[in-house]
């Protein structure tokens, strides 16, 4: 088994005059591994695929594919070179082609080492793998935007890269067809095993995708982890507002009258020493996090710990496969989402008592 990382990126670099800056970046992609860059837009994530592909030029750092320098102070190969497939947020399909002849291009213009004569072989397997071998003479204005997808996919694919390359593919897809194309997307990759790196803004898609998950912000890494850690324990408070549904709310940790330091916020206090505090200090204010799914009507399974409050119901509505119920709390700008399994008949201005634990309360110095 190959543990050599098939991505390698050093101290990468890239300037846009005073807009804009990658600085330095470190990343690495293993053997059959699917990683993600997640972030905002304009966080700097196509400019890494863009200079890992060789359309752009960073101005600092090495970049490896396989063991094999495409990028350093000295080095610079072009794309047809670096034996990578991309696949674009536009899919890139030229219209005036079939999907055949969409297809075997790479064959006829890349770096590989497929023999001519297994071109037609390789292009109709990888036609079957995407399951549209029966599109292969259609002309590309006729695709939908799911067939499409899978054409710019088996483009990508056919002169097997060592490092698959994609920019946000599932965005100009619908919600059932995104759904869809994320499974096949493992299926491919697990039958294929090609190294993948997978740009996206969607946490849903980076997180159901991804084997490792690298969080970017203004052309920095923020934090980078399996998605189960960063979902549920992230080191940064950039993260944990980004990622998940999160109730965001201000505190400040202070000593109570009997010594012991307690989270104080507008509409309750907890016991510090019982949350999952991310920092240590001394006093002062703190950024907490509460996810809906941790919070639930008194009376749901309570706990002896079990912190309480009362407030008002403001909204309210079945969401998707949840029920979702936004709580205020008097006197108070401060409002808390709650997601329910079940549907709750309640009414907008109803008063409710809501309860949480106290360790899934995520506390954080303020930044």
């Amino acid at each position: 088994m190959n543990t050599e990382p098939q991505l390698e990126i050093s101290g990468l670099e890239k300037r846009f005059e005073s807009e804009f800056e990658l600085s330095g970046i470190d990343l690495t992609v293993g053997s059959d591994e699917i990683v993600a860059l997640l972030g905002p837009s304009g966080c700097g994530k196509t400019t890494i695929l863009r200079c890992i592909a060789g359309v752009e030029t960073p101005e600092g750092g090495t970049i490896n594919i396989d063991g094999d320098t495409v990028e350093s102070s000295t080095v610079s190969k072009p794309p047809e070179e670096r034996h990578i497939g991309m696949v674009y947020q536009s899919y890139a399909i030229w219209p005036h082609k079939t999907v055949y002849e969409n297809v075997i291009f790479p064959l006829e213009h890349a770096s590989h080492g497929i023999p001519r004569s297994e071109f037609r072989n390789r292009v109709e397997g990888i036609l079957e793998l995407m399951e549209i071998s029966e599109l292969a003479d259609e002309p590309a204005t006729n695709l939908s935007g799911g067939q499409q997808q899978r054409t710019a996919l088996a483009r990508a694919l056919v002169h097997e890269p060592e490092l698959l390359l994609m920019d946000e593919p599932l965005s100009n897809l619908d919600k059932e067809l995104r759904k869809q194309m994320r499974y096949e997307l493992q299926r491919i990759q697990q039958e294929l095993g090609v190294s993948m790196l997978y740009v996206t803004h969607d946490q849903e898609e980076a997180f159901y995708l991804a084997d490792r998950v690298v969080v970017l912000r203004d052309g920095a890494v923020v934090e980078r982890g399996p998605p189960e850690k960063l979902y549920r324990s992230p080191d940064s408070p950039f993260t944990r507002r980004f990622v998940g549904a999160r109730n965001p709310f201000g505190g400040r940790i202070q000593t109570d009258t009997a010594g012991d330091r307690i989270v104080r916020t507008e509409f309750v206090d907890v016991p510090l020493s019982k949350t999952e505090y991310m920092s240590n200090g001394a006093d002062g204010d703190v950024d907490c996090f509460l996810r809906p799914d941790d919070i639930d009507i008194c009376g749901d399974g309570r706990e002896d710990d079990r912190i309480e409050m009362e407030g008002t119901v403001v909204a309210e509505g079945i969401l998707g496969d949840r029920y979702e119920i936004t709580v205020g709390f008097d006197g108070t700008d401060t409002e808390l989402t709650v997601h329910c399994d079940q549907y709750r008949d309640l009414s907008r201005g109803e008063r409710l008592t809501l309860g949480f634990a106290p360790k899934t309360l995520q506390v954080y110095r303020s930044q």
